[in-house]
C-alpha cells in the first residue's frame, strides 16, 4: 500500500515522515501553496472593535499562524477578553500558545459542531471576526448572522492551488502502487479529480479515499469515489490514529 498525501506543503510532508516511522510508504503531493493574506493589516483595527465577550473564531492554523507573524511584526497582540473559538483541535493549541484567554472547539472538528457550541448560545448583539483564507466555506457567517451577531471577515492567508499533469501522475502513482488518498477539504478533492482525464478517472476513482468528515465523504461520493472512510478529523493525529486502527499486514480492516 502506497499513501497519497495532498495537504498543504508543511502538514503533508509532516504526514508522510510519520506514516514512514509507522511503516507505511507515503508520497508528498501538496495540492496548495499558502501565503499570507490581503486583509492582514486590518486585524489590530478590528480587534478593537470588539468588547469584551465578542468571538474571534479561527478556520485552521494557517489562519493562526499567519495573524500571529503579522501581529508579531507590528508589536501587536491578541485581543483580550474575548471568546476564543477554532473549528478543529489544531488550531486551537495553536491559538493557545498565544493567548491566555480559553479557547473553544468542536469535536467533530468541523462548522456544523462549531455552531453548536455552547458559547454560541443567546450571542445577539455581539461581534464575531472570523480568520480564514481566501474563498471557503459562508455557513459559520451566516449561521451566526442568523443569531443576530455583526460578522466580519479576516483574510490571514491565501490558498493557490497547484495544477499539475493528471495523465503523467497517473501513471506515475500507479507504478508506486498508490491505492489510498489523503484529501481534508471538499475543494481540494474537486480540484484534485479535476486534473484526470476520463481514462485516468478510471483508475484514481478506484483508489481508497481518506477524507475528515461526511460533508467531504458526499463530495467524493458524488464525484465518483468507489471506496470512501470518513476519519472524523483533518489533523494529522486524526489521520494517523485511524490509519494505526484500520490497516493491518497491507489491508484496512
Amino acid at each position: 500500500m502506497t499513501i497519497l498525501v495532498t495537504r498543504p506543503e508543511q502538514e503533508s510532508q509532516a504526514l508522510c515522515d510519520a506514516l514512514y516511522q509507522m511503516g507505511h510508504h507515503a508520497i508528498s503531493h501538496p495540492l496548495l501553496t499558502i501565503h499570507p493574506g490581503r486583509e492582514l493589516s486590518l486585524l489590530p483595527s478590528l480587534f478593537s472593535s470588539l468588547s469584551d465577550g465578542d468571538f474571534i473564531i479561527s478556520v485552521s492554523q494557517h489562519a493562526v499562524e499567519h495573524a500571529q507573524s503579522y501581529l508579531e511584526k507590528q508589536r501587536k497582540e491578541w485581543k483580550k477578553g474575548v471568546n476564543y473559538i477554532a473549528v478543529g483541535q489544531k488550531s486551537a493549541q495553536h491559538l493557545k500558545t498565544y493567548i491566555s484567554d480559553p479557547v473553544h472547539f468542536p469535536t467533530p472538528s468541523d462548522s456544523e459542531h462549531l455552531l453548536a457550541l455552547p458559547v454560541l448560545k443567546n450571542v445577539a448583539g455581539k461581534r464575531a471576526i472570523i480568520l480564514r483564507g481566501n474563498g471557503g466555506r459562508d455557513l459559520i457567517y451566516q449561521a451566526l448572522e442568523d443569531l443576530g451577531v455583526k460578522v466580519t471577515y479576516c483574510e490571514t492567508y491565501q490558498r493557490q492551488s497547484t495544477s499539475f499533469n493528471g495523465s503523467i501522475k497517473a501513471e506515475e502513482w500507479q507504478a508506486q502502487n498508490v491505492d489510498t488518498l489523503v484529501v481534508t477539504s471538499g475543494e481540494q478533492l474537486v480540484f484534485f479529480t479535476s486534473q484526470f482525464t476520463s481514462t485516468d478517472l478510471d483508475w484514481v476513482l478506484t483508489c481508497r479515499l481518506l477524507v475528515p468528515s461526511e460533508r467531504i465523504n458526499q463530495i467524493g461520493q458524488q464525484l465518483g469515489y468507489q471506496h470512501i472512510e470518513t476519519v472524523g478529523g483533518a489533523s494529522n493525529s486524526d489521520l494517523l490514529h485511524y490509519l494505526s486502527e484500520h490497516h493491518h499486514d497491507g489491508t484496512f480492516k
